[in-house]
């Protein structure tokens, strides 16, 4: 496991949320690719200026919270 991944899954607990085991490794990969370890919780799904949403922001997890699911398929409630 990856170090971004394992930070995927330590906010998940803080949070109370669930990971989905089918996208979590491909989305670290793909976070370490575009932003490296140092700002893993940047969101690949959206333009690389984006700083609205990410790993732990507002717009993340009102998306949770209200949808049932993060834009990248990531975190469930």
């Amino acid at each position: 496991m990856t170090q971004i991944e394992q930070n995927i899954r330590d906010l998940a607990a803080i949070e109370g949320w669930t990971i989905n085991e089918k996208t979590v490794a491909r989305i670290a990969k793909a976070k370490e690719r575009f932003f490296g370890e140092s700002e893993w919780h940047r969101c690949p799904c959206y333009p690389p200026d984006d700083t609205i949403h990410g790993c732990g922001t507002k717009a993340c997890s009102d998306d949770i919270m209200n949808e049932g699911i993060c834009h990248c398929n990531l975190y469930m409630r």
